[in-house]
């Protein structure tokens, strides 16, 4: 017992008399925790394990149009895009047994879509963009769209009520709602956290990858007030060429002094397809340092925004280009990304520093990119803030001049900004235009903006008024809205920018496709579009009774297929009502 006792204290620092028994103790405790460590270990990842009994939505081998986490506006795409060999009407399989918990019909986002949930294996898988649900399920929906007399319904059920087996057809491949082009979008969601999970980790060895990611730009960010990059406080495009062996390299001198950030343009690619993904891995090492890392493999609904900050904004304001930034806001709080000193390289001795920019997809193809920065000393400009109002981003903001109102609640902001307020009159304009920012600046959570309109204005449709922002490259005007209340226009925004109150007094425009031919085709095409405010609201009837018509916003097209079961054969009188979101209304009667 005594060596046992001296073994023990030797290893765990244990002196007193009785120490023995407190070291076995230790010991046992020590055995416990390193098998229940290797244990957890040896378990795979929850997606892993389930894709051994995930079968595919198609029936073809499988190629995708669009990557989970893929750069979109405003968002992180949320699923991953299976392309339907680019046309319509092939079967959707559920993956796993389940039941039906969603549908959804809408003439934007996923159009017609439907949720199903799998209690054993704690996922919900979405399908998106379809033509049309298995017969069931378009029963259903056809019923609850004549009983709400509406196109857009949002239909749930509870467990059992639709069970669904693997396998079974639940609808048919489309391109329904904010498709560019016919596809599935396929989600799998988290049933506890409802968050995005990647559904690539499933379907992974039916896609075949050899290909590399690809940088197409660099970009050397100087911090504001804190860097300098070739004697410029500006952002700096640094060009690339590849060498003979594929390898990207930088082309000229990166000199820099202070703090810098920097940005990639990059691209993924799979074999046997055109199209460009998202970017599964990033990795920037400053001197063998790691700096910053992102994976996007889960994102929540509340993170997805968080590209905004991710991403260079202004850029994609202006040129609709995505700049991925290496350096971390101090208001981005995504999860899927982790950093020293948030990514930013402190540049304070004359020397070469080495940072190198690493690429990795889901197949483990790699590119790297070294980039050498010249430390040499240059005057740093400090920023202009005479006569501007600072915002901080983790505080409540209230700023107000004559006319306007802005209020934004707590972590709206991603970084500190100054605002140079502006306001000036055009005729043209129900207000003055008012800048609370030369460029776009993104809110993560919306803002309460109030703009005043003159009080002659009162005694007038004030549903007619609405507030926009006038937006980068010629002022288009991008239609907000809002509600009057004494005198003032009330809205919520999601940037900070340009914005001015107008009058919208145009109705919609109905126009008939080819009605000689609406008999023969047994099927009505009409086109609606707005000048502005855009389209609220529709409803048609025939002989005074309501019927459905379907609406697809992107085409700016509705359509009604004769229903044998509510239309008997003969001459009818089709009406049609069109509604903007400022209440103009357009009307059309036709014989039919």
């Amino acid at each position: 017992m005594k060596i046992v006792s001296c073994c023990v204290s030797t290893v765990f620092g244990v002196s007193s008399r009785n120490g023995w028994l407190v070291g076995l103790a230790r010991i046992v405790t020590f055995i416990i925790l390193k098998t229940s460590i290797l244990a957890l270990l040896l378990i795979p990842p929850v997606i892993p394990v389930s894709a051994q009994r995930f079968i595919s939505p198609l029936d073809f081998p499988l190629q995708l149009s669009g990557g989970f986490g893929d750069l979109r506006a405003n968002h992180f795409h949320a699923g991953i895009d299976f392309r339907t060999k680019s046309s319509e009407g092939h079967p959707i399989h559920a993956v796993l047994d389940g039941y039906i918990s969603r549908v959804s019909v809408s003439p934007g986002g996923y159009g017609l879509a439907v949720y199903v949930t799998h209690p054993a294996d704690k996922f919900v898988t979405v399908h998106g963009h379809l033509q049309r649900f298995s017969p069931i399920l378009s029963e259903i929906v056809k019923g609850k769209q004549y009983e709400n007399e509406s196109f857009s319904v949002n239909i749930t059920f509870n467990e059992g009520e639709i069970p669904v087996k693997q396998g079974e057809i639940i609808g048919f491949s489309g391109n329904s709602g904010g498709s560019s082009g016919p596809h599935l979008h396929f989600e799998v969601r988290d049933l506890g956290t409802n968050d995005w999970l990647d559904p690539l980790t499933i379907y992974k060895s039916h896609i075949i990858d050899t290909q590399k990611p690809q940088f197409r730009g660099l970009v050397i960010y100087p911090i504001e007030g804190k860097g300098t990059v070739n004697g410029s406080a500006n952002k700096q495009n640094i060009e690339l060429r590849y060498d003979k062996n594929g390898h990207p390299t930088v082309i000229g001198a990166i000199k820099a002094w202070g703090e810098i950030g920097i940005g990639i343009r990059a691209i993924d690619r799979m074999n046997g397809t055109n199209f460009s993904y998202g970017i599964k891995d990033i990795l920037m090492t400053a001197d063998s340092v790691e700096m910053f890392r992102s994976a996007i493999d889960r994102i929540s609904q509340d993170e997805s925004k968080y590209i905004n900050s991710y991403t260079d904004y202004i850029e994609w304001s202006y040129n609709r280009s995505f700049i991925i930034k290496t350096f971390v806001a101090p208001g981005n709080n995504a999860r899927f990304v982790a950093s020293r000193n948030a990514g930013k390289i402190i540049i304070n001795e004359e020397r070469i520093y080495n940072a190198v920019i690493t690429l990795t997809d889901h197949y483990d193809n790699v590119c790297r990119l070294p980039v050498k920065i010249q430390g040499v000393k240059q005057v740093i400009a400090q920023p202009d803030t005479v006569g501007t109002t600072l915002l901080r981003w983790y505080d409540y903001n209230a700023f107000s001049a004559r006319g306007i109102r802005l209020t934004c609640p707590r972590y709206s902001l991603y970084d500190n900004i100054n605002v140079r307020y502006n306001a000036y009159s055009e005729e043209k304009y129900e207000s003055p235009v008012h800048t609370l920012h030369t460029s776009p600046v993104p809110l993560h959570y919306p803002a309460h903006l109030s703009i005043y309109v003159d009080s002659s204005l009162k005694a007038e449709n004030t549903n007619q008024y609405g507030i926009v922002e006038l937006t980068y490259p010629n002022y288009r005007r991008s239609w907000i809205g809002g509600v009057y209340r004494d005198g003032w226009i009330d809205t919520e925004i999601n940037e900070l920018g340009v914005y001015t109150v107008v009058r919208d007094t145009t109705p919609p425009k109905i126009t008939p496709i080819n009605p000689a031919g609406w008999s023969r085709k047994k099927k009505i095409d009409i086109r609606i579009t707005d000048n502005l405010s855009g389209i609220a609201s529709f409803r048609g009837e025939i002989d005074g009774a309501y019927v459905l018509f379907e609406y697809d916003s992107k085409n700016s097209m509705l359509n009604y297929t004769y229903d044998e079961g509510r239309l008997q054969p003969g001459r009818h009188q089709l009406k049609l009502i069109v509604t903007d979101r400022c209440g103009n209304q357009a009307e059309l009667l036709l014989d039919i």
